[in-house]
């Protein structure tokens, strides 16, 4: 079986990019037969092996349909299966034309990794609500993938054929374990801390602030806490920048200026695991109305560190899957706060939740995700 991912890639540092990477690698470990293609834009390295090689050869910003085309016809793909971001593949006429292009030639498997209803959307279409062009890339592939219930509810009130829809969580990468203290002198951190990570880019939607604002609470039970924000500010990113100023401010204005560290440097893929095993609780406050999955989520959850995340439909897996009681409303830094001092003080708790968390990690390996969307592809072949 040949298969095409059309996406971003390593080194490109982008979240759909490291997603095809870590869903390739893991179905070259289940399948020994299958031959898998990236057909990536400019930015990502060229690789060639047996079975697998990249074919970085378009740019989101020109009308890719034509390179994509011809490197689909190179690799005689019996499946195309796109990962879709609305900022790579903006929603206008090129995306459809793809479409409507590989549909002649090959099976077409789409993952929505953001569903936008009417209400939610953020882009300007011209000559359709963006309700109608969901209905529309719909009709024009095989299957679709999401990774959230409520992200096919969404598609079915839009009139998406349900049966083309396939639900596979987010895979989660089984991280390497290191000893806390180990982990911690390699990053620069305080000795015998107690560390609360955000992780993962700066920005409003992160809704960051609202850790610092916790912070104030936690301290008074436990007086060795501290933040970790180990993203870095992306230089063309303006929102990184003044967000990064407004938790910084933020501290100052509650008196926790010193209980609050920033990465100083941009941590490398290789030295993830360092950050989650310093870490003694990872925290999600986002405040989001489209739908989506969290790939940072994934990576906590592979760490079998606990989590900490804000109730809305993102991270809508954890009540479910996990414990309702790592949830806490958007804008309570209060609940935030007694979750997090719940966690760092009451061990049996602490221990019940990362029981909970190991099982969910195993459930959704990157092994077993691959293997859900191999039966998919064999469905189709």
């Amino acid at each position: 079986m040949n298969i095409s991912y059309i996406s971003t890639y390593p080194p490109t540092r982008c979240g759909i990019g490291t997603y095809t990477n870590y869903l390739s690698r893991a179905l070259s470990r289940i399948s020994k037969e299958v031959r898998i293609s990236i057909i990536a834009e400019n930015s990502a390295k060229e690789i060639k092996k047996k079975l697998f090689e990249t074919a970085p050869c378009f740019d989101r910003k020109e009308n890719y349909v034509q390179k994509i085309n011809k490197a689909v016809a190179r690799f005689s793909s019996d499946i195309v299966h796109i990962q879709h971001e609305f900022a790579i593949f903006n929603p206008d006429d090129r995306f459809l034309n793809l479409l409507e292009e590989l549909k002649k030639k090959t099976k077409i498997v789409l993952t929505l990794h953001t569903v936008h209803t009417n209400e939610t959307n953020d882009w300007d279409i011209e000559s359709m609500s963006m309700e109608e062009y969901n209905l529309r890339m719909s009709r024009l592939v095989d299957a679709i993938v999401v990774h959230q219930v409520s992200m096919k509810e969404a598609l079915v009130r839009q009139g998406v054929n349900e049966e083309l829809i396939h639900v596979i969580p987010h895979g989660s990468e089984i991280l390497k374990q290191v000893n806390k203290t180990e982990a911690m002198k390699k990053l620069g951190l305080p000795e015998n801390a107690k560390i609360i990570l955000s992780f993962g880019f700066f920005g409003k939607l992160k809704n960051k602030k609202l850790i610092v604002e916790a912070l104030p609470g936690v301290l008074k039970k436990v007086p060795n806490a501290y933040i970790f924000f180990s993203g870095y500010i992306r230089d063309w990113v303006q929102e990184d920048l003044e967000t990064r100023k407004l938790y910084e401010g933020k501290a100052k204005e509650l008196g926790v200026r010193d209980h609050v560290i920033f990465a100083n440097r941009s941590i490398p893929n290789e030295e993830i695991h360092l950050v989650f095993s310093s870490s003694d609780v990872a925290v999600f406050p986002y405040f989001q109305k489209f739908l989506s999955a969290s790939g940072s989520l994934h990576l906590a959850i592979g760490s079998f560190k606990p989590v900490v995340v804000s109730r809305t439909p993102k991270f809508e897996e954890v009540p479910r899957e996990i414990s309702d009681n790592l949830v806490f409303n958007h804008n309570d830094s209060l609940e935030l706060s007694k979750i997090l001092v719940r966690l760092m003080v009451n061990n049996n708790f602490r221990e019940s939740m990362i029981g909970k968390i190991k099982s969910y990690a195993i459930k959704t390996s990157w092994d077993v995700v691959a293997t859900t969307h191999m039966q998919v592809y064999k469905v189709l072949e």
